[in-house]
């Protein structure tokens, strides 16, 4: 699946851009955040959050480079979560 095509969809306002997002970046996204919480459930969390973010930051905003937008959105979102424990 390519990015554009993925992101078009978010443009759109198209859910299905979630399942695909997940689909395809779930399990970078979980690594990252696994990484700053290791913790399964906070994890999941942090990578749900980040497809809402990424729901309401596109538009207006267009990424050049969907997988480190979403890796960013991701690792910021655990730090927050970390710095709340």
């Amino acid at each position: 699946m390519e990015d554009t095509y993925i992101i078009d969809l978010f443009w759109r306002r198209d859910e299905n851009a979630i399942q695909l997002v997940d689909k395809k970046y779930n399990s970078t996204c979980y690594s990252i955040a696994w990484k700053i919480l290791m913790n399964r459930e906070d994890s999941e969390e942090c990578v749900n959050d980040t497809w809402l973010f990424t729901w309401n930051s596109i538009p207006p905003r267009r990424p050049s480079i969907l997988s480190s937008f979403v890796s960013k959105i991701t690792r910021n979102t655990a730090i927050d979560r970390y710095r709340k424990r």
